[in-house]
């Protein structure tokens, strides 16, 4: 199976401001199979790319092997690989979060940073992850049970302009990026944590997941067409609120005013009262 085809027509379908010389691409790749076969189909996109991998120091000795194996493809496909070694236990103890979220901090803080340092005569630099449909399915159930609004139900985007990060993969599923690997003798390595349930998210591959697909064997399938007619959802609520806002908000010189008698009668009043003071820097 050879996923070039679908991967070239959605490039061109969603990402084909990113072309030629004058834009660079930094793939995150830790070395497991959705990364690999990132990386190879980027190779015949032509576009200059260079590759980036975090060591978490979290695994042992595996994290110094999968970044070993990661500087061995920038001597396979001719790139520069820069390496990232992270202390996350500390940064997790210091900023009081799961080592999860420390990784996820750790990663894209970095991620911006190099980014900016790649911009070079107003050349266009975005990350690119391999985030994949499997991805989006056990996103959208943690969002749920966890508790979110409509964004929320959205799944992952494919582009987020303002944070430059693309995730071409997502049309994928799991199994289909594997057997794209093996039909083209593709290495990759297996990260161990990826069994243990202790994380949020492996619990819900493992054990949620296949579970429920006793009663709904569809149930991804399902989920994955519920984010797409979500997203359509989010689009008309976030132009129906647009109204509201414009309606309601009125700048004078550097201050925002909101007329109290016009905003006790908008409907839904929480609704659009949250969405005028989120974007002023409030919390729920």
């Amino acid at each position: 199976m050879d996923l070039l085809p679908s991967f070239l027509q959605n490039w061109q379908k969603k990402f084909s401001f990113l072309s030629g010389d004058n834009c660079h691409l930094i793939l995150a790749v830790s070395g497991g199979v959705d990364s690999i076969v990132l990386v190879d189909l980027v190779v015949r996109l032509s576009i200059p790319f260079s590759i980036a991998h975090v060591n978490f120091q979290l695994r042992g000795a595996e994290s110094e092997r999968d970044e070993f194996f990661v500087r061995s493809l920038g001597e396979k496909y001719g790139k520069e690989v820069v390496v990232y070694k992270a202390d996350t236990n500390s940064y997790a103890i210091a900023h009081k979060c799961a080592i999860q979220e420390a990784a996820r901090e750790i990663r894209y803080q970095w991620f911006e940073d190099l980014r900016k340092e790649k911009i070079v005569n107003n050349q266009q630099v975005y990350i690119v992850t391999a985030h994949h449909a499997d991805d989006t399915v056990e996103t959208m159930m943690m969002h749920f049970f966890r508790g979110t609004g409509i964004q929320g139900l959205t799944g992952i985007q494919p582009l987020l302009k303002e944070k430059k990060i693309i995730r071409p993969l997502l049309l994928f599923r799991k199994e289909e990026l594997l057997k794209h690997a093996q039909s083209l003798g593709l290495s990759f390595v297996e990260d161990s944590s990826n069994a243990s349930d202790k994380y949020t998210r492996n619990y819900f591959r493992n054990k949620l997941i296949p579970e429920i697909k006793e009663v709904y064997p569809k149930v991804e399938e399902n989920i994955l067409h519920n984010a797409a007619r979500l997203n359509e959802v989010f689009d008309l609520y976030q132009q129906a609120v647009a109204l509201h806002v414009n309606k309601l908000l009125v700048k004078k010189g550097n201050e925002y005013h909101l007329p109290l008698l016009k905003w006790q009668k908008t409907v839904p009043l929480l609704t659009i009262s949250w969405e005028i003071i989120r974007q002023f820097g409030f919390s729920a």
